[in-house]
């Protein structure tokens, strides 16, 4: 391991243990089903992480693409069973080329939130509008004020399993609406000692306004918004928003 996230990738389905990736798949299948207005068969998963979701939706029959820029979470993911069901790619997913259309793109697990410049979120979002097929749908999650501002706040939190552990303090900007995490890792070694590693992970809050905004930029419109993993709207009290664009016709 050479860097913290990279020994974070390590230890990344374990802090994810309490998501289930099957319902999470069964979730967006159900999305596409009501908003898609055209069969889909593949779909395109940008910032895939270690492939939990990618892989579950594979198991269901579609065709997938995972995209993600960090190389370590991209073994994780290849090391995992079905991950030979899955085409995976090493790319920055604001400038990413697929070489061709797909039906579906997502992103998934507050993706789009650690991409701090909003010119590369529409970006982004521009390739989306580019490489999806008409009558697709782009299906991704955002997290919440509540989330940033409760939640989050300005509060420490720590995760201890028997090989590590993981503390990090959090400093939430409201006139930014970014929050930046101070993580420190103390992963144990062969050797039976701890090695520590420190970074940080930043998070920004954007509007339901700003999506709509540049997605009608790139060709896309609104087609609903949804509490997490139901079929009703969002609450007040929502971690994360799903949003889902679809690929307006000529």
């Amino acid at each position: 391991m050479e860097n913290f996230y990279d020994a974070l990738a390590v230890y990344y389905d374990t802090m994810q243990s309490d998501m289930d990736p099957a319902a999470w798949a069964d979730f967006i299948s159900m999305l596409i089903g009501r908003h898609s207005k055209i069969r889909t068969e593949s779909i395109t998963d940008l910032g895939c992480g270690t492939g939990s979701v990618t892989i579950a939706l594979a198991d269901k029959g579609y065709s997938m693409t995972g995209l993600d820029s960090a190389e370590e979470m991209l073994s994780q993911a290849t090391s995992k069973d079905g991950s030979e069901k899955v085409l995976w790619s090493a790319q920055d997913i604001t400038d990413f080329d697929i070489g061709g259309r797909t039906d579906c793109f997502i992103s998934t697990l507050d993706t789009v939130d650690h991409i701090m410049d909003d010119r590369a979120l529409e970006k982004l979002f521009a390739r989306v509008g580019e490489c999806l097929e008409e009558g697709g749908v782009f299906i991704f999650d955002a997290i919440t004020m509540h989330h940033l501002e409760d939640t989050l706040s300005d509060n420490v939190f720590y995760e201890d399993y028997d090989d590590f552990t993981l503390l990090w303090l959090n400093s939430f900007d409201p006139e930014t609406k970014v929050n930046t995490a101070e993580l420190t890792l103390f992963a144990l070694t062969d050797e039976g000692l701890y090695e520590r590693f420190d970074g940080e992970l930043v998070e920004k809050y954007y509007p339901s306004e700003f999506f709509s905004g540049i997605a009608a930029k790139a060709g896309l419109e609104l087609l609903g918004t949804y509490g997490e993993l139901t079929d009703a709207e969002p609450s007040e009290d929502e971690e994360r928003i799903f949003y889902v664009f679809g690929k307006k016709g000529n």
